[in-house]
């Protein structure tokens, strides 16, 4: 195999983006939730139908300590609450949520208290193998009518269940909605935890998209109708940490409106501000405060259950994970009516105030008068103060105090680090004009103190930064911004950081040792992705700016870099591309194309070395046949012509009446995620790794094939060969065989035993030709083909051909490990993505397999259906970079194409 130096050139982009995700995020700042009684799961005793219909899955109660022994008879008195584990997850996953809560309520003594289920849906690959979503759906629903029934004795017996769900978990607790026989008022809240909605990470099979599709699909319409409207859902996601579902999948918009639903990333929610992986989420002691904290929060004191008043559920999720005043505990009330508290008062007339007091005596009331001409029109206080209520308006009467005013302290905002309480509150004065000061209110305090303030003009304080574009030649530039002298707050409009892929370091330099407390905060307007950098000490500080989620066209706001500085000291900020960081943002957003592409590519090198066959000509191997034919601008310009095309109105509706699926750019249109460039940067990355993967291969081929002639029978020359060949009869019993392992067994298990006796053939042929080559010494002769001539051309069609076999083999993958997994239970998968694909496959083979590249030779029809290979390698590409369960069905059906083409002669 030759090797050149693009292709290792682009397979080391692809490992240093690979690498980037998988090593630069923040260290792992997650503390340990701990218990200090021993933790029980408790099977509960499902009916015998449940059981017969289910043996694979339980349903327990978690419980520890004098709890568990309360609850070992099942009389429950608490709010119910079901966990449902992701992708191979466990039910034990449940303990730190379980554990929390019952510490909570023993501390707060709360005549309530929370009674923990989780179901053990045995570990199985959900986020892999989606034809197993139903039965584990109409599961949980079982499961949910068992936990109502064991409160039919209580003296307030719950009418619903809380819902958790953890990754793929999240999406079968909204699928129990679709169910026909589902009670929608058994269930009014739930919280997913980096739980894909958008779309699957990986859409592996046809179960898999119509799941998602039916049920994405009847939230919509449930939410629409009013259905839905009783259900409210708190997702969280988790950052950079987590590489396996990215932040932005487990975004509700577009679904859910904001009327029901807050999305919000671990990163950006208060008294969390950290990035968690994809198990961690589950056990995060931040998290699971703030979780809890909101379960709280929900429960209506009179009935002790959870609330029926959707707009309560709605304002204590928005409280605790968008938009937290740090107050110490949640409050319906927002702006009210209120006098500062305290008989001292002092007026300061000083835009930049700071205050800095080891502890405080007394309450003071600091009156800052709101000079109207200035054209100061914000007011902006950060401090740590720990009382609720610490920032006014109101109207001077007379005597330097205020008479009335408004609370604002609902205004504020908590902000890192965390267990600081350090909060902030911007104040846009010209919405409330019939006021004259601003009061901060500093109480008595034994602990330090700190308080900055400042009257500024926003548009002062504001600057746009034009950041170099990633694909430009000016890649290396820094960009700086001068932040003008004693400034508290300056804001940055980033323009240019509108794709995923784009990826720029920030760097605040300040002239000062002092910087402690100094934050870059980076906000993103659509949607809750936030991320902080704070420096507690002397030095710079930096802050890596990537978006998590795609910016939607209908979005016209830029990311902003929001500055919180010292005052005393002067601040520059430059911004330069971080190459590296591009990369991992291009794999982690679109690396799920890459098997599209690479489909495309030995697509188009079957096609290659069929028309070149047809033609009279040597069968090339694969990678002269990649080198010579698999360019990108037969595929990438076409890609985007299409989508073009399909942007268009007219055309869009034409298409649509055609009841043709969309191509799967506009699958990526819809999620922020698509642009020009993108077919033909991953068509070089697939190809590069198309190469690798074939070296690898090709390897394996020759290795067994060098054992074969050392160890094996000296092989026939091709003469020889076709008349040992199978009978048609026996292909036909072998392709019978085969379909009845698929239709009995599984239909990935089919494609595996096709694969290994594809490969036997391929290593045998490749022997053929080297025993041809060294022992009778042959050469080839273009104008008089001989048998070696007639080895090589069988050998490297066939060697495709296998290439495409494996392919498809590794994407059935998930399905034989299920299949292995339960065959304790069951010999037979109940839903197999692969049962028609493998049946094709089995009729083909009897075609397939006694193909010889001869046969082929000057066949102008072969030539013509080439053609039809090479259009299903582009089709492959529109309809396969998300889809990817739909690449089997092109690769069938360019096999069709060559066994037409053996029939034929």
């Amino acid at each position: 195999m030759a090797f050149t130096v693009m292709p290792v050139l682009m397979l080391g982009l692809v490992l240093v983006g690979l690498f980037d995700i998988l090593s630069n995020y923040e260290s792992n700042k997650c503390e340990m939730t701990y218990m200090y009684e021993y933790p029980e799961y408790l099977p509960v005793p499902l009916s015998e139908n449940v059981t017969k219909s289910f043996p694979r899955y339980n349903l327990y109660l978690y419980a520890e300590g004098k709890y568990a022994r309360q609850s070992a008879n099942f009389k429950l008195t608490g709010v119910p609450v079901l966990f449902i584990p992701g992708n191979a997850g466990s039910h034990k996953q449940v303990r730190s949520l379980g554990s929390v809560a019952l510490k909570k309520a023993q501390h707060l003594r709360t005549p309530f208290h929370f009674n923990y289920f989780a179901v053990d849906l045995n570990e199985e690959l959900t986020g892999m193998f989606g034809a197993i979503l139903s039965e584990q759906t109409e599961f949980v629903h079982r499961c949910i009518l068992k936990i109502l029934s064991m409160y039919r004795k209580a003296e307030a017996p719950p009418k619903s269940v809380i819902l958790v769900g953890h990754s793929v978990g999240g999406i079968i607790a909204r699928g129990l909605f679709t169910l026909p026989d589902f009670d929608p008022s058994m269930v009014n809240t739930i919280i997913t935890q980096a739980t894909p909605h958008q779309s699957p990470v990986v859409n592996a099979d046809q179960y898999m998209a119509d799941f998602y599709n039916t049920v994405n699909q009847f939230w919509q319409d449930g939410m629409s109708s009013g259905r839905l409207s009783h259900v409210t859902i708190a997702s969280t996601g988790g950052a950079h940490r987590d590489y396996l579902v990215r932040a932005g999948l487990t975004s509700l918009k577009g679904i859910i409106p904001e009327t029901n639903a807050i999305s919000a990333v671990t990163s950006a929610i208060p008294k969390v501000w950290l990035s968690t992986d994809h198990l961690a989420i589950v056990w995060c002691k931040q998290l699971v405060l703030a979780t809890k904290r909101a379960l709280f929060d929900i429960i209506d004191p009179k009935t002790r259950q959870v609330t029926t008043d959707v707009k309560h559920r709605m304002q204590v999720f928005r409280h605790h994970f968008l938009h937290h005043p740090g107050s110490k505990s949640f409050s319906l009330t927002s702006v009210q009516s209120a006098i500062p508290p305290g008989d001292k008062w002092v007026e300061l007339t000083d835009e930049i105030w700071e205050l800095t007091e080891p502890r405080n005596k007394d309450v003071t009331n600091y009156m800052f008068p709101i000079d109207k001409e200035s054209g100061r029109d914000t007011f902006v206080a950060a401090t740590n103060i720990v009382e609720d209520s610490w920032v006014y308006l109101c109207q001077e009467e007379g005597g330097q105090r205020c008479e009335e005013g408004l609370d604002m302290s609902s205004r504020s905002q908590l902000s890192p680090p965390l267990y600081s309480g350090h909060k902030v509150v911007h104040l846009h004065l010209a919405s409330y004009r019939s006021f004259s000061h601003v009061v901060v209110s500093v109480p008595k305090s034994s602990k330090p103190v700190q308080l900055q303030t400042q009257f500024y003009n926003g548009t002062e304080k504001a600057q746009e930064l034009e950041v170099p574009h990633v694909m430009s030649f000016t890649i290396q530039r820094v960009v700086e911004v001068d932040v003008p002298n004693n400034t508290m707050f300056y804001n940055i409009s980033v323009v240019g950081l509108q794709e995923v892929y784009h990826a720029f370091t920030a760097n605040l330099i300040s002239d000062c040792e002092d910087n402690d407390m100094t934050k870059m905060h980076m906000h993103i307007p659509w949607f809750k992705e936030d991320i902080y950098s704070v420096s507690q000490a002397s030095g710079d500080g930096k802050l890596w700016m990537r978006l998590q989620s795609g910016k939607l066209v209908d979005e016209s706001t830029n990311p902003e870099l929001r500055l919180y500085l010292n005052p005393k000291c002067n601040y520059k900020v430059q911004v330069w591309v971080n190459f590296v960081e591009v990369l991992g943002q291009l794999i982690r957003f679109h690396g799920i194309v890459l098997p599209a592409f690479a489909v495309t590519i030995i697509l188009m090198v079957l096609s290659y070395q069929i028309r070149t066959l047809g033609r009279g000509q040597p069968c090339p191997s694969f990678s002269e046949a990649q080198a010579a034919f698999c360019k990108p601008y037969r595929v990438a310009p076409l890609v985007n012509l299409f989508s073009l095309l399909i942007s268009y109105q007219g055309a869009r509706l034409m298409y649509l009446s055609l009841n043709i699926p969309l191509p799967d750019s506009e699958v990526m249109k819809a999620q922020g995620t698509w642009f020009n460039a993108m077919p033909i940067l991953f068509y070089f990355f697939a190809s590069a790794i198309c190469t690798m993967v074939s070296a690898a291969l090709f390897g394996g081929v020759t290795m067994i094939g060098h054992c074969m002639v050392w160890f094996g029978k000296k092989p026939a020359d091709p003469e020889e060969m076709a008349r040992k060949a199978p009978h048609p009869a026996a292909l036909f019993v072998i392709s019978g065989a085969f379909l009845a392992v698929a239709s009995q067994f599984s239909g990935a298990l089919a494609f595996a035993l096709v694969l290994a006796l594809y490969f036997g053939k391929t290593c045998r042929l490749y022997a053929n030709t080297i025993t041809l080559k060294n022992c009778l010494n042959l050469q080839n002769d273009k104008k008089k083909p001989g048998p070696l001539a007639d080895a090589e051309d069988t050998f490297h069609l066939q060697y495709t051909i296998l290439y495409l076999i494996w392919f498809m083999s590794m994407l059935y993958m998930p399905s034989v490990v299920f299949w292995g997994k339960n065959l304790n239970f069951e010999y037979r998968l109940p839903a197999d993505p692969a049962l028609y694909t493998a049946a094709a496959m089995s009729a083909c083979f009897a075609f397939l397999y006694p193909l010889q590249g001869c046969n082929l030779r000057k066949r102008r029809s072969v030539v013509w259906l080439s053609w039809f290979v090479y259009i299903s390698a582009i089709l492959a590409c529109m309809f396969c970079m998300v889809a990817l369960y739909r690449t089997p069905y092109f690769i069938l059906g360019a096999f069709v194409v060559v066994a037409f083409c053996h029939r034929m002669v």
